[in-house]
């Protein structure tokens, strides 16, 4: 009964963790962390990064000496005969026959490649350059889900932002319905106000309602790219102000020629290009190899002993290809016009890194201007709505004054909170346009 007691406590306290951890709410180092380690297609790349350490053991092992053993049993519905002459045999009539019907044999071979016109180390080669290229491509990958879980968690502050915004626009704007309810009982103010101040509350409460649901939504899309069973909230976080200066855009573009993996892919594809060109000429060039075998097989040699044998055999095998119709000429003209369009390809390329980086570099920039500009305007708003708000305690303005007031501080709150967040969603694009974990 203790034991039955036990496993139910276990399961119990097991369900009630899973739940916790499925209402925890999740930071940005954890879901960084959390996408490096389940992301399904960075799993996928990884197991293609497998598949390419595996051929390039394959093409390694082509160069060792390969050890085969065969077995073969045939049976012959005619075999070779011959007769003696009468003279040899005294006027008998003799026959030989050579062989038997059912010809058995056991080998055990061996062979080593000893000239291949450099073919099987350019495919090690090539195969190297493979695995090089998809551990680029890993890399290509992890910055791109880091730059859209670094997206999606932003956008979650500013949703978080906009809530707190508009809560506090919420609170004043039922601060007004209740001065308005009190002017309306001294005969001050008519029905018509409260009823414009409670519409305002109502707009503000949809407006909630679609931040909530939006955050929701984000959770899912955030739990979709961190493979995550159960959807988890994302963390609030405090964000730091934008810093004063921004790095220079030269350097930010040097650093990202220096830095993108996607130069780096090209420049892999173009090494792969000039093996194929090298692989392609290695078929003008004969193949050579050694053999050697040890069988054991009936009959052996001696066809008229008719008798098991076992013997060695060695020597060396030449194989040259004299013409296959500019089959090989072309297959190199091909890698050759391939490594002028990858050479095209990086010069476009590094303009695209050049425009990327500038982009990202101005929309930093204007984003940093704005945020000082919509500091100044919030201020502003501020005091307008508190002038605005006295006087309509005092009877000095009207209903629509003070709405107007406060409509105008609202969008001035989201607009800051908005320019503010943006900085930091300018910031991870240029990020990614550097290619790098910080600029």
């Amino acid at each position: 009964m203790f034991d039955a007691l036990s496993k139910k406590l276990f399961f119990l306290l097991f369900f009630v963790a899973q739940i916790a951890v499925a209402q925890t709410p999740i930071t940005l180092p954890e879901a960084l962390k959390l996408a490096q380690q389940q992301n399904l297609q960075l799993q996928k790349q990884q197991q293609a990064e497998l598949l390419a350490r595996l051929e390039l053991s394959i093409r390694k092992a082509q160069r060792l000496p390969s050890l085969d053993l065969s077995a073969t049993s045939v049976y012959t519905s005619e075999i070779a005969k011959f007769d003696i002459p009468l003279a040899i045999t005294g006027g008998r009539q003799v026959q030989i026959e050579l062989g038997d019907h059912q010809r058995s044999d056991l080998a055990l071979a061996l062979r080593q490649p000893l000239f291949t016109g450099a073919r099987l180390q350019t495919q090690v080669r090539l195969a190297q350059n493979a695995l090089l290229s998809e551990e680029i491509r890993q890399e290509i990958l992890q910055q791109t889900i880091a730059h859209q879980v670094r997206t999606l968690f932003y956008r979650a502050q500013l949703l978080v932002r906009e809530r707190q915004a508009q809560q506090a626009s919420l609170a004043r704007v039922q601060s007004a319905l209740g001065q308005a309810r009190a002017l309306m009982l001294n005969a001050q103010a008519m029905a018509f106000d409260t009823l414009k101040i409670y519409t305002q509350q109502l707009q503000i409460k949809i407006e909630v309602e679609k931040v909530a649901k939006d955050q929701r939504l984000l959770a899912i899309h955030m739990a979709r790219l961190l493979d995550l069973q159960e959807a988890r909230p994302i963390a609030e976080q405090t964000l730091q102000q934008p810093p004063e200066a921004i790095p220079a855009l030269d350097s930010l573009q040097h650093a990202a020629m220096r830095q993108r993996p996607e130069l780096r892919a090209i420049q892999a594809a173009q090494h792969a290009a000039r093996l194929q060109i090298k692989l392609a000429r290695s078929a003008y060039f004969p193949t050579l190899q050694a053999e050697a075998s040890y069988n054991l097989g009936k009959p052996g040699l001696n066809q008229v002993a008719n008798e098991w044998m076992d013997y060695f055999a060695g020597g060396v095998r030449l194989q040259w290809n004299l013409w296959r119709g500019k089959q090989d000429q072309h297959r190199a003209e091909q890698a050759e016009i391939t490594g002028n369009r990858l050479a095209l390809e990086e010069r476009d390329l590094r303009q695209q890194i050049r425009v990327d980086v500038a982009q990202a570099w101005e929309n930093l920039n204007y984003v940093t201007e704005q945020f000082d500009l919509a500091n100044q305007l919030l201020l502003q708003q501020r005091e307008r709505y508190r002038i605005a708000n006295i006087q309509y305690g005092n009877g000095l303005a009207t209903t629509q004054d003070l709405t107007d007031a406060e409509t105008e501080l609202t969008q001035a709150e989201l607009l800051r909170e908005r320019i503010f967040v943006q900085y930091f969603l300018a910031r991870t694009d240029l990020m990614l346009a550097t290619g790098t974990t910080n600029y």
